[in-house]
């Protein structure tokens, strides 16, 4: 069975990628684990200076799996509260805690949990029809409180939490969340120039910082 998650290292650069295309990369607990285990991976290995994450297939990330999230390797919790500290926020936190610089690549759809991974990330780099979006009130859920309303702002990112909105790169841009916003056919290019940049640059320094504007 191919790997839901895989990790591959490249000239100082780490390429961590949702490897669940037919689900369109929704999170189960399996990739939970394994985005947590490639971020610590990452932070002990001196070779790597940068770390990309991006997804397969026709979308970066479509949020966490509501129907499939628990797997026979790591079963739901039965504590809720733990189910959901223990889902995507640990590997936010994770992203956070690592002293690297990290690049979300996006394409398409980046949902719930893939939303709040790219807010994680030091770096956005979207094809241009890439849809954000935090639709847990759609589906009954409180998540996503934190990392928008850091980012964008109280009142503008109630609109989005409250009511389930999508926005587009050209908001996202406009706001001064992305990098970078290309033609999809660019993508690949630009970030891997980004991160080509980065692995030359001064990572302890770049973790320093990081570290201080936590």
């Amino acid at each position: 069975m191919d790997s839901k998650v895989i990790y591959k290292v490249e000239d100082n650069i780490a390429r961590i990628i949702l490897n669940r295309p037919t689900a369109l990369n929704a999170l189960d607990n399996d990739m939970i684990a394994d985005l947590i285990s490639c971020l610590n991976e990452t932070k002990k290995d001196d070779n790597v200076r940068v770390i990309i994450i991006e997804g397969t297939g026709k979308t970066f990330c479509a949020g966490d799996d509501l129907v499939d999230m628990g797997t026979d390797k790591n079963p739901n919790p039965t504590d809720k509260l733990t189910e959901y500290s223990d889902g995507y926020p640990a590997v936010v936190l994770a992203m956070k805690n690592l002293e690297k610089p990290i690049i979300v690549k996006a394409h398409k759809y980046a949902l719930g949990a893939g939303c709040e991974i790219a807010l994680a990330a030091d770096f956005i780099i979207a094809s241009n029809e890439t849809k954000f979006g935090l639709p847990f009130v759609l589906r009954g859920i409180s998540a996503g409180t934190y990392l928008l309303q850091k980012r964008i702002g109280y009142h503008r990112a109630a609109r989005y939490l409250f009511l389930g909105e999508m926005f587009g790169t050209k908001e996202a841009n406009d706001w001064g969340l992305l990098y970078k916003h290309v033609e999809l056919e660019r993508l690949d290019e630009e970030v891997w120039d980004l991160a080509s940049h980065l692995a030359k640059s001064a990572t302890r320094a770049i973790g320093l910082m990081k570290k201080a504007m936590q």
